[in-house]
């Protein structure tokens, strides 16, 4: 993302030099990319597969290299995927079914609904509130956040942008506190405080980037999915592993030094915000009615997507969302990198190469479906390895959902419970480009706020607590009847 400061070339010769610094890394990651994609079209063909299937691969392999070397702008990356993929011989309503797809205008809308509670305050004015309502200690404050991450999750899917909201927030706090640059008190709050930005979206349907493909995978299978239903199963072990975080990160990151503050740098802030605007109550009530709506699904059984739209229109009528802020509101690029994503799972529904996939995948599953925590470990640490080639983690909910789900089913484990390990173990950041969410906090923060040792630490305590929180999630589902 470039930076709004960015100043352009001072002459041409600057700019040439700029271009071709730029043209080299990206050549170098195209010729990777393409070498990857040339050694699984060159290869024979593999038994279970068509030429065409190989050939998506070939262009899903080549795809996601652009994608982890961030050659191109991933959005744009997905438009030269599709239009590969029509080359190869995939009809086009096939390749850019992506753009059709109930998920994708979900996305869309929710994240007006994001930017709305940012553009109004509403957002901000939740966090302080929240803040100002805990004790102005260490935990008082990482519990703050979190409860802040789960509030604002039901209004705003966008990691990203719940991320923008609550980091500056938790820097401005720090250095009100005076704690030292990359201190561990320093990086406590800041890591824990994006991980709260993240994390507990993934309790809802709608609440991260990952519902939308959740909601896709199990429409291609068939399989009910509503948003109470979700949350019955995902919410309790989010909340969990939130706690389990909060704790232990507190545990091995350990302060320097007790904090000794009052609350008078969050009174101050909600004060200047002055009493409720109009804007704010319009956007509250928008969300408020999207999440009832939401939550009675099995009642209206009418789409979920057709709240955000009417949603959008009582946004623009009311001047929430101007015309200017249609381009820049949101990220299209993003929506084209999602769109992306749907198409391509369904390409691969369409080709079978689910079913191949599942060649290799049931066995290993179904040997050991005799201990369903085992089961869920080995998908939790599944989804672990696929964040290392895939960066965004949403390719592999599909990757390792789609060929497992029929199986699993059949003996009977839900589908929500199959997917609850895929979506609880896709945020984490051992590497940079694992996690965009810790880079931006990092930018945000000038590179002050933690160390890479630091990160790396939390990191493993997120992938731990994962694990226990599975542990605990067999347990709540088996006494609430859903194992």
């Amino acid at each position: 993302m470039q930076s709004d400061t960015e100043t352009k070339p001072s002459s041409p010769e600057a700019l040439q030099l700029a271009i071709s610094a730029v043209s080299r890394s990206q050549w170098i990651s195209l010729i990777v990319a393409g070498i990857a994609g040339s050694f699984i079209v060159l290869s024979p063909t593999p038994e279970g597969l068509t030429r065409q299937a190989q050939l998506g691969l070939a262009i899903t392999a080549f795809t996601v290299v652009l994608w982890i070397t961030r050659a191109v702008n991933n959005g744009i990356a997905s438009v030269v995927m599709m239009a590969l993929l029509v080359l190869a011989g995939v009809r086009p309503g096939l390749a850019l079914s992506g753009f059709a797809t109930p998920g994708l205008w979900i996305l869309l809308c929710a994240l007006f609904y994001g930017f709305a509670m940012e553009r109004t305050g509403l957002a901000q004015r939740i966090s302080y509130f929240i803040l100002s309502l805990f004790p102005a200690t260490y935990l008082g404050i990482l519990s703050a956040f979190c409860c802040a991450g789960f509030l604002l999750a039901l209004g705003i899917p966008s990691m990203t942008v719940r991320t923008a909201i609550l980091v500056p927030i938790a820097w401005a706090l720090v250095q009100s506190l005076d704690l030292e640059d990359r201190s561990r008190g320093n990086a406590l709050i800041i890591l824990t405080t994006i991980e709260m930005a993240v994390v507990p979206g993934l309790a809802f349907l709608y609440g991260s980037l990952m519902g939308p493909i959740v909601d896709d995978v199990f429409r291609a299978k068939q399989f009910p999915l509503s948003w109470l239903g979700y949350a019955q199963v995902l919410a309790p072990p989010t909340v969990v592993l939130c706690i389990l975080i909060i704790f232990i990160n507190r545990c091995v990151l350990r302060p320097e030094k007790p904090l000794k503050c009052d609350q008078s740098f969050v009174r101050n802030k909600l004060n200047s915000m002055g009493s409720i605007k109009a804007s704010e109550w319009t956007t509250g009530a928008i969300v408020l009615a999207s999440i009832c709506f939401w939550a009675t699904d099995r009642i209206h059984h009418l789409p979920s997507f057709l709240i955000g739209m009417f949603g959008l229109g009582v946004f623009a009528f009311s001047g929430i969302v101007r015309d200017k802020d249609i381009g820049s509101g949101i990220s299209w690029s993003l929506l084209l990198f999602i769109g992306g994503i749907f198409s391509l799972s369904n390409v691969v529904q369409e080709y079978r190469i689910t079913d191949w996939l599942a060649g290799y995948l049931v066995p290993v599953v179904r040997s050991l479906t005799f201990s369903t925590l085992l089961l869920l470990v080995v998908l939790v640490v599944a989804t672990y390895l696929m964040r290392f080639v895939d960066p965004s983690g949403l390719l592999a909910i599909p990757v390792l959902f789609l060929p497992i789900a029929e199986p699993l089913s059949a003996v009977g484990l839900r589908p929500l419970v199959i997917v609850a390990p895929l979506v609880m173990g896709s945020v984490p950041f051992w590497l940079n480009y694992q996690n965009i969410w810790v880079t931006m906090g990092d930018g945000m923060t000038g590179g002050r706020a933690f160390t890479g040792t630091q990160r790396l630490i939390l990191a493993t305590v997120y992938a731990i607590a994962t694990l226990i929180a599975m542990l605990i999630a067999t347990v709540y589902w088996k006494a609430m009847g859903i194992l």
